[in-house]
């Protein structure tokens, strides 16, 4: 068993809220306990998963689409999402939702298909993520107490980029204050204007971090008032993005691509425009691609994977002589979720975690 604050922030590790689009919904959007023993992964809340939820005794709910989307105008038992909401929280059942994050971030949906698909060469995001909800904090500590307070800020999960831990930037430098004569200063005296020397901390913070390290900033800082600064950043990372562009080492002949994507068993998947003799470049986007129709013909795709396209951009896709290979929305983000159970297990052994994940199509 883990405290529940030890799970999020194993999940915000892997698939940063910073990463998601800014009209998006991500997060911890039920807390019904305080500490997980189980997890269940699942596309989507429905019936069908609260009725396993319940039964497993599962204690977080991990989902791919945020069931709180449109702020609740109202609590009926007649609005069947907030029934099994309530009855969620009621089973002390939290839930942590990760949307577009886990569609954009390294090792999340898109490349769960790469590796589906077994495609091999130079891999790019087909709309690489330059925005974000990450925080740097700023304040400026005495020598004496930079140990203590670095302590307390990476106890709380601040300074984390990547796959690192503990990520700090120090600058020592000189501070003047008057203390009025009300103040009670930790260095001087009310009336008498000092002259230390402070060193400029800098760490970076996750939205779901940031409460709690303010609060731990201020409990461990010596000084009465501390300056404490918080800048919002735009984020930029070359490996995260909507979907993935793939330029395959070598020409994967049409034949061998049918078999791998038979193979999968993906109902309802649906083929326009030409099939080729072999491809050298495919992008995917599993969910909906609308958005990155623009970007399939900028780089001139021989074929693009995705989902929720309509009949013209389907068609503008076929002028440019770009195949279209419609995967379900649904069924594609449950297979992806599917093939990325069994790496989550492995990193939450890999970080000591005491909790046991499970995937909603493996609980009967």
């Amino acid at each position: 068993m883990e405290p529940l604050q030890n799970v999020v922030r194993f999940f915000e590790e892997m698939f940063p809220s910073s990463l998601a689009l800014p009209e998006d919904r991500v997060g911890l959007q039920v807390q019904a306990k305080d500490t997980v023993e189980r997890v269940m992964v699942a596309l989507e809340l429905n019936p069908q998963v609260l009725k396993k939820a319940t039964r497993e005794k599962i204690d977080l709910l991990y989902l791919h689409h945020p069931p709180l989307w449109e702020p609740l105008s109202r609590l009926s038992y007649l609005d069947p999402l907030f029934s099994m909401l309530a009855e969620l929280y009621f089973q002390k059942i939290s839930v942590l939702a990760h949307h577009t994050n886990l569609d954009l971030a390294p090792g999340g949906i898109a490349d769960q298909w790469v590796r589906l698909l077994e495609l091999e060469g130079s891999t790019k995001p087909l709309l690489p993520a330059t925005h974000g909800r990450k925080y740097k904090i700023v304040t400026f500590v005495p020598p004496s107490h930079l140990d203590e307070v670095l302590k307390a800020l990476f106890d709380q999960g601040a300074g984390i980029i990547g796959n690192y831990e503990e990520c700090a930037f120090f600058l020592p430098g000189t501070g003047t204050f008057l203390p009025r004569a009300e103040a009670r200063p930790f260095i001087g005296a009310p009336g008498q204007r000092e002259t230390v020397e402070e060193i400029r901390v800098e760490v970076e913070v996750m939205p779901s971090c940031l409460e709690k390290v303010l609060e731990a900033l201020h409990k461990t800082h010596p000084y009465e008032q501390p300056v404490v600064d918080a800048y919002p950043l735009v984020t930029f990372s070359p490996s995260a993005g909507l979907g993935r562009t793939v330029h395959l080492s070598s020409p994967l002949p049409w034949e061998v691509f049918e078999k791998r994507i038979a193979s999968l068993a993906i109902p309802r998947t649906e083929f326009f425009g030409e099939r080729k003799e072999a491809l050298q470049k495919i992008a995917l986007c599993p969910g909906s691609g609308r958005r990155l129709v623009t970007r399939v013909l900028e780089e001139r795709a021989d074929l693009f994977i995705s989902g929720d396209l309509t009949h013209h951009d389907i068609e503008t896709l076929r002028l440019s002589g770009i195949s279209y290979l419609h995967l379900p929305h649904g069924e594609g983000e449950r297979r992806a979720l599917r093939e990325l159970v069994p790496f989550l297990r492995e990193k939450a052994q890999k970080k000591g975690l005491k909790v046991g994940i499970l995937f909603e199509e493996d609980v009967p």
